[in-house]
């Protein structure tokens, strides 16, 4: 089979480079690695694409030399190894996976596939145990046809084709998702599974300079979001970490959170309209600024996680590019009191645009500092005004709870005196590679992130410490590293972010995330807070969803899917009950 990949100018502003990527696919092994079914030719327009083992792109394989470094030397003193001895990058031509359970009508040979690589590209997402499972080399679940659909039309006909023969159907972004959202796990009704990859789908429309929004197709990655409007002065200001390999259409599906760390901080902010094609036909929104018609139709499908239709496209609230910048560490003895003014300054109306503290073991893990302190990382913006007094008061709230700042280093942006906060955004930026550092290593890394409301944050936060550390210790007989820290703030309360990691054993780590992750969940709702703030709830976090959310709900969800997904099609086993 041959698949021509063009890397082509889809975006306004976007460099004039005509390259043609060949990408020869061949079938080799035998057994259940060996499939011949039917050559399918296909030309693809499409972004870059990211390596099968790990972040960043097929033409940039390397892991940052950070990265590695700051995995080795921390983890190589809390472990007590000499020497790590990761396992190779999997060759996905050694890989073992079923054959297809599914034959392509011939009417879908030009964009449909059951190819081996491009099936097993389209199992996982970056989960821990999605890159457990991709270190292993071996994919138990794997969509058995792969669709790069080419329009709404093709959307729909895939639709009738999966009702017609029993197949689940998994929307198919970037494949970044962390929560099991994308793993092809349908259960035993279905006759196959076919992933919709949305790559085609990756252009800017149109742009109402007026209202300052443009229409988006929901492909598009960050990257190409954000170098399309630069060209005009513009940026949509939506930067999650997965910046360079998400999609709108998954920022939406899974309601993400952004650059903000106050006030706009979930893509629903932005969204104006949206185009959402369903089992049961095509739905649009109308566009209007917030209005109080009713129940709003755009919060029905955000957050929906591919349940009920494939979003295609959305008008997107854009936002002018800041002029004026101002940004500071400030460090805290003691991480709570580092909360206690994050309180006040989210309850101030200041809505500075970053407000996040890690504390001193996430700084030590990540090589950010080496003081034993918490360290907030405060910072204001604006495309209009200077934000010089905004930063002058949040910066007197932070003194009046003890945090220490070094005031000059607000007019010397460059200066080394801002070490810390250089350090701290490399390390935000390439977080993305660290698993495909830690997992080869055996060392497991897992997050966890709650919303809480203020007058419960100490009582969970000191319990999940409790039972993490606990339960780190039950599953692999010996202490790890875990730390907090505030992704986003509300004046009524926090989105608290654990990050653990523990020396597991190869062939029980999926067994030991889940121990550690079901002890800090647990603790999330027994406290009253939520299952996730913002990584979605995917497969990894349904059993929980299930509790957190009344039963009353739950059947209002299974009867709008039955509206939406007659036939329960739509990516099985995430948010909404089973019709079927």
């Amino acid at each position: 089979m041959q698949v021509t990949f063009i890397n082509s100018p889809r975006l306004p502003g976007f460099p004039s480079a005509k390259v043609t990527f060949l990408y020869i696919i061949m079938f080799s092994g035998a057994g259940i690695n060996r499939y011949t079914g039917p050559t399918v030719e296909m030309e693809v327009h499409m972004q870059q694409r990211m390596k099968h083992w790990g972040w960043g792109f097929e033409d940039k394989p390397e892991t940052p030399p950070l990265v590695v470094r700051n995995v080795e030397s921390y983890f190589s003193s809390l472990f007590g190894i000499r020497e790590f001895k990761p396992v190779p990058i999997p060759d996905l031509n050694e890989a073992i996976i079923g054959a297809p359970r599914l034959n392509v009508p011939h009417r879908f040979s030009g964009f449909c596939t059951t190819d081996k690589i491009e099936r097993i590209r389209h199992a996982v997402g970056r989960s821990f145990l999605d890159y457990a499972t991709i270190y292993s080399n071996r994919y138990d679940y794997a969509p058995d046809v792969v669709a790069f659909v080419r329009s709404e039309e093709d959307i729909q006909e895939i639709y009738n084709w999966a009702v017609q023969v029993r197949a689940a159907v998994i929307p198919f972004g970037g494949g970044t998702s962390t929560s099991g959202g994308v793993e092809p796990i349908v259960g035993p009704d279905f006759a196959g599974v076919i992933a919709v990859d949305m790559r085609r789908f990756n252009r800017i429309l149109e742009t109402d300079h007026v209202s300052q929004s443009a229409r988006m197709q929901a492909g598009a990655t960050g990257n190409e979001i954000e170098a399309a409007l630069k060209t005009n002065g513009y940026s949509l200001r939506h930067y999650p970490q997965s910046l360079q390999h998400s999609t709108l259409g998954g920022w939406i599906a899974t309601r993400s959170a952004g650059h903000f760390a106050t006030l706009f901080t979930r893509i629903d902010d932005y969204v104006q309209n949206m185009r959402v094609v369903t089992p049961a036909g095509v739905i649009e929104t109308r566009r209007m600024p917030p209005d109080g018609a009713g129940p709003d139709p755009d919060r029905l499908f955000m957050g929906s996680e591919g349940g009920l239709g494939i979003i295609t496209e959305a008008w997107m609230r854009i936002q002018k590019r800041p002029r004026f910048r101002a940004s500071i560490a400030v460090f805290f003895d003691d991480f709570l009191k580092g909360c206690e003014a994050i309180r006040v300054i989210a309850q101030s109306g200041l809505n500075p645009s970053n407000l996040r503290i890690i504390d001193a073991e996430e700084a030590r893990v990540n090589h950010v500092s080496a003081r034993n302190q918490s360290i907030l990382f405060l910072g204001f913006e604006s495309a209009d005004h200077a934000v010089v007094g905004q930063m002058d008061r949040a910066l007197e709230i932070c003194a009046d709870h003890g945090g220490q700042f070094d005031r000059e280093v607000l007019g010397h942006p460059d200066s080394n005196r801002q070490a810390e906060q250089g350090r701290w955004r490399d390390i935000f930026v390439e977080t993305g590679y660290y698993r495909e550092v830690t997992t080869p290593r055996n060392i497991i890394y897992g997050i966890m992130e709650t919303s809480i409301t203020w007058d419960k944050f100490p009582t969970v936060y000191n319990s999940v410490m409790s039972a993490v550390q606990a339960a780190i210790k039950e599953a692999t007989g010996r202490p790890g590293s875990l730390s907090c820290r505030f992704s986003y703030v509300y004046p009524d309360g926090p989105a608290p972010y654990w990050s653990f990691y523990c020396l597991g054993s190869r062939d029980e780590m999926k067994q030991q995330w889940k121990h550690v992750k079901t002890a800090a969940t647990n603790e999330f709702l027994k406290h009253g807070g939520s299952v996730t703030h913002h990584t979605s709830i995917g497969r990894d976090n349904m059993l929980w969803y299930e509790k957190q959310t009344d039963p009353l709900f739950r059947k209002s969800l299974a009867a709008t899917r039955k509206v939406f997904d007659p036939a329960g099609i739509m990516n099985p086993g995430v948010i909404y009950p089973s019709t079927r």
